[in-house]
């Protein structure tokens, strides 16, 4: 039996020998891939960084800050190729992409709530004071009433036994 298996692993030692010298020459003789890119056709204006020139020891002291790497525009992008960007940056693979925190009713202290304000500003108010763009106009047991740009919003903490809704009957939160 052993006779009979004998040529059939030969043949396979022989064939992965094979196998592995045409990789080891694909990867030896490995030329670049993008060395056909023409990126030219794209008509996209590729210019060499500005070089910054030092004057002096405070860098903060540069007769024209607009210079700077920070001050360039972004590149104008063919559509086909900013919806791309656009959808990788909105995957949110490179890193996440920072949103600001809804508003909302962190907790009640009495006669003093504390509030999250859609600006991510935070504080500790009483009836009648305002943080950022919302005004407290009322306390509850579990929610407040709060004013933003003329609309009244009712902000709760927990759904359930607590107290009834602060908003006038008719209006919904």
């Amino acid at each position: 039996m052993l006779e009979r298996i004998n040529p059939v692993l030969r043949i396979l030692c022989i064939a992965l020998a094979g196998l592995f010298l045409y990789q080891a020459s694909r990867v030896a003789f490995h030329r670049d891939p993008l060395s056909d890119l023409n990126v030219s056709s794209l008509g996209l204006a590729l210019s060499p960084a500005p070089e910054a020139k030092p004057s002096g020891t405070n860098s903060a002291s540069r007769s024209n800050p607009d210079a700077g790497a920070m001050a360039r525009k972004p590149m104008e992008l063919p559509a086909p190729i900013q919806a791309r960007v656009d959808c990788i940056v909105e995957s949110e693979i490179l890193g996440p992409i920072v949103r600001p925190l809804p508003m909302a009713l962190l907790g009640i202290a009495g006669e003093h709530a504390f509030l999250r304000a859609p600006s991510g500003q935070t504080g500790l108010l009483k009836e009648g004071e305002q943080l950022g763009a919302i005004k407290l106009v009322r306390i509850g047991a579990n929610r407040v009433l709060v004013e933003e740009d003329g609309q009244t919003k009712e902000l709760t903490i927990f759904s359930g036994f607590g107290s009834e809704s602060l908003l006038p009957k008719g209006e919904s939160h």
